[in-house]
């Protein structure tokens, strides 16, 4: 007999989720209905589906992508007047993935069992990020959560978009440094041992450039297991170090020193931290809880110092132009833009300035990224095809000298 899951309303006004056994969803009404119960919904139960939050927690994580879909069709909903819950019934349902729908099925029940939607998604920090909670508190505070989640919706499409365009550009380089890495490994395999024994036996002098590479080849070909330990050991490592807070900070400051990347990132740091303050600000949120919010979701740590200085001076009296023009990371016309708001009262919309112009920035930075590369990566793979050319070419020269 088919098995139904139900979300039941007691008469004490409790709810709680169980499996009803029945003919058809038209007798799981009934037998509801007998006991004095209230059915908030059913369907069909299928054996071994998880429990809501089951996937995430055991390590998946959501795709960008579904949230912006999922924060997108929720204000729809609410815009078309349906109920929270009636609204997570039909995403739960309409989700792409099994990790989504078990988040959604998630928020279900928590909110079902009496908690807010915001509260409900603080169990789900992978999902959802301290932004985004705040902004979902905040509407539902002042009741606009269709505008906020509107809000949150197109800064996670822009966000998206950024990190497209950025991987986008680096696409060519990191398929042509992979390629030239493997086309190098395969000749220290494969073709230098072969010139190594001809070499060998004639008993000539090599010149450096053949010594370097017969070297390397006779290293990775005799250590090539402790190469592969070394180098899984080193990948492991570098993430483990990563997930510190020391490491984070490192490496996000030695992103904000890298040639040619140095300004995207950034530019892309600063147009997020006014499109984060922005959204906060327009939702009702106080700046020093807005900027508490920014300062660990800005997407780098380094920055996000610098903004937790500011706020500490901005609670202390003193404006936030004036706090940000201490740091060396925020350039002066950004504090200045950001001054003329804080006086004219109008820092929503300057943050919106400030945004759009730096994204602006970003755009033609990235557009012209490949452009900077290119001529780099023409210069590394010359200098590569030269040093395997001479370290091949020059041995032969002198025995054709020396034969002449």
């Amino acid at each position: 007999m088919p098995e139904f899951a139900c979300r039941i309303m007691s008469d004490s006004g409790t709810v709680e989720e169980r499996i009803v056994t029945a003919d058809s969803k038209i007798e799981v009404f009934t037998q509801a209905d007998d006991r004095g119960e209230m059915l908030l919904s059913v369907k069909e139960h299928k054996p071994g589906a998880l429990k809501g939050g089951s996937i995430f927690k055991r390590g998946k994580k959501v795709k960008p992508n579904e949230i912006e879909n999922f924060t997108v069709q929720l204000a729809i909903m609410f815009r078309s007047g349906i109920p929270l819950i009636g609204a997570l019934e039909a995403l739960e349902e309409q989700a792409e993935t099994e990790t989504m729908r078990s988040v959604v099925k998630g928020l279900i029940g928590d909110v079902s069992g009496g908690k807010s939607l915001s509260q409900a998604m603080e169990s789900y920090p992978g999902v959802f990020s301290l932004l985004y909670v705040n902004m979902i508190r905040a509407g539902e505070s002042a009741g606009v959560m269709e505008q906020i989640l509107e809000r949150l919706g197109t800064f996670i499409k822009h966000d998206q978009e950024v990190t497209r365009n950025v991987k986008s550009a680096l696409r060519y380089p990191m398929i042509v440094t992979s390629a030239l890495g493997l086309a190098f490994i395969g000749a220290m395999i494969f073709i230098v041992p072969k010139f190594s024994t001809m070499f060998e036996s004639k008993g000539m002098d090599l010149p450096v450039p053949t010594v370097i590479m017969i070297t390397a080849s006779d290293f990775l070909i005799n250590f090539w297991p402790a190469l592969l330990v070394g180098g899984v050991a080193a990948v492991f490592g570098f993430k483990a170090f990563a997930k510190t807070e020391n490491g984070r900070y490192s490496i996000d400051k030695f992103k904000l020193g890298l040639p040619i990347f140095k300004e995207i990132f950034l530019k892309t740091n600063i147009a997020r931290f006014a499109h984060m303050l922005e959204t906060l600000s327009r939702g009702g949120i106080q700046i020093i809880r807005a900027l508490e919010t920014v300062e660990k979701t800005v997407g780098n740590v380094v920055i996000g110092k610098e903004i937790a200085n500011a706020r500490e001076e901005v609670e202390k009296g003193v404006s936030l132009a004036a706090a940000l023009g201490k740091s060396s990371y925020f350039p002066k016309m950004t504090v200045k833009m950001i001054s003329v708001g804080e006086k004219s009262g109008a820092m929503d919309d300057m943050m919106a300035n400030v945004a759009a112009q730096y994204d602006t920035e970003v755009d033609v930075k990235i557009e012209g990224l490949s452009g900077a590369i290119e001529p780099l990566m023409t210069v590394f793979m010359g200098g590569m095809l030269l040093f395997m050319a001479l370290g091949i070419f020059l041995p032969m020269w002198n025995m054709y000298g020396a034969v002449k």
